[in-house]
Formats: C-alpha cells, structure tokens, sequence
C-alpha cells in the first residue's frame, strides 16, 4: 500500500512542479524548474531508499529519469507539446516507481529513454549556451559512465568495468567529433544515442552469451536505417566555422 501511495504522491508532486515552473522561456523560469526538479529528485532518492532499500541500481534509474524528462520539457517550446509530454511523462513516472526494484522491459525502455534525453540535454546546454568542446566531451563522458552503470546493473563480472569505461570514453570522444558537424543538438544527441545502445545491447548480450552474428547484423541493420532517416531529412546549420 505505501508503495502506491507514494508513487501517486510523487506522480503528483511531479506534474505540479513541473507544471508551475516553467512559466516562460526566460533563463529565471529556467533556472526555478532546475532547482525545483533536484529537490523533487532529493525527495524521489529518498522515498524509494525506504521502499526497496539502499540497493544503488534501484535508485539511480529514477533519478536518470528525472534528469532526461527535465532535459526534453525544458528544450520543448510548443505549449501543447509541452502538456502532452508532461503527462505521458507523468504516467510513465507513475509506472516506473509502481515496478521499481523488479526486472522488466518497461524499466530497460524507461532506461534508454532516459540516455536518449539526457544525452540532448548535454547537446543542448552546449548548443544554447556555446560551452568549450571540452566541457561537452566531459559531461558525455561522465554521463555516459553514469547511464552504463545503471545498464550493467545486476552483473558481477569483472570485466563489466572495462566495457563501463570503453563505452564512456567512445561517446566522449564521438560528442567531440559531432561538435563539427552542421547539425543541431537534436540530431547529435540521435547519433550518440545509437552508438551508446549498440555498445549496451551488445555487451549486455555478451554477458548473457546470447550475443549471436544475426543478433549484431539486424541491430546494425536497424541502427543504420534510424540514422540514415534522420540525416536524410534533417535541416542543416550554415557553415560559418566551429559549432
């Protein structure tokens, strides 16, 4: 019962922070659902600490979560959007923390929602604010190493740790390269995104041993038609020098 409890009482709590925070596109506005939504992910950590214990993968991915909703409802401009996303976000808040602690593909899709959207929010920090290349490759790094521990979770393998490292270091090192390309942050963050699922799911699936050529050639196959559409009709920046 606490546990249904609770979820309604953040689901709400979300929505309304959510809701009364971002008033305008102004950097004041901005900067009150920043702060409103770390206190709330506070709150969130500790709540969930006495519902499922001090058991870290548990408790990171609904603060994973958090900060890539936070990052999409600040970048979306359109009023409407914007409401539509807040409650589809909201009920997907409320699911997750109804499962939190269980194993299931609604959590592993929350979780790759999650990458995805905070990986634009780095690109977009980047893109509004013109951050040094630097910093950018930082926050992917770190990022990245964050988001692959929560995928990792429940593994005991040793080598875990070196595939945790490799993988934040070639999404670093491919936001630097993207920092060149004439694209917005939104197409950068899809091609980050893509390069961080396919060294997940194959690593992942390695640890299972069910990691077989078919598997690599269709999630190729799927990863390189999902970027080809999107090159494909994406509107580019004018070459006027480094992004």
């Amino acid at each position: 019962m606490f546990n249904r409890i609770s979820s309604v009482i953040l689901t709400i709590l979300l929505f309304l922070l959510s809701w009364w925070s971002i008033s305008g596109q102004n950097p004041a506005s901005l900067m009150v659902f920043v702060l409103s939504l770390a206190v709330f992910a506070a709150a969130v950590l500790v709540v969930n600490s006495r519902r499922v214990g001090f058991v870290w993968p548990h408790l990171l991915l609904p603060i994973l979560f958090l900060a890539g909703f936070g990052s999409l409802f600040a970048v979306i401009t359109g009023p409407g959007f914007r409401e539509v996303f807040l409650i589809a976000a909201s009920l997907t808040f409320y699911a997750m923390e109804v499962q939190l602690g269980k194993e299931s593909h609604f959590l592993q899709n929350v979780y790759l929602f999650s990458a995805f959207a905070i990986f634009v929010g780095l690109f977009a920090v980047q893109f509004y604010f013109n951050f040094n290349f630097v910093l950018l490759g930082l926050g992917v790094f770190v990022a990245t190493y964050l988001l692959i521990i929560q995928g990792f979770a429940g593994f005991s393998l040793p080598v875990k740790k070196y595939f945790s490292f490799l993988t934040a270091l070639v999404c670093a090192e491919a936001s630097l390269g993207l920092y060149l390309w004439p694209t917005y942050y939104v197409v950068d963050a899809i091609v980050v995104f893509a390069i961080f699922y396919l060294l997940w799911i194959f690593s992942f699936s390695a640890f299972f041993g069910k990691l077989t050529r078919n598997k690599i050639l269709w999630q190729l196959g799927f990863v390189c038609l999902v970027l080809l559409a999107v090159l494909a009709t994406t509107s580019f920046r004018p070459l006027t020098g480094i992004k």
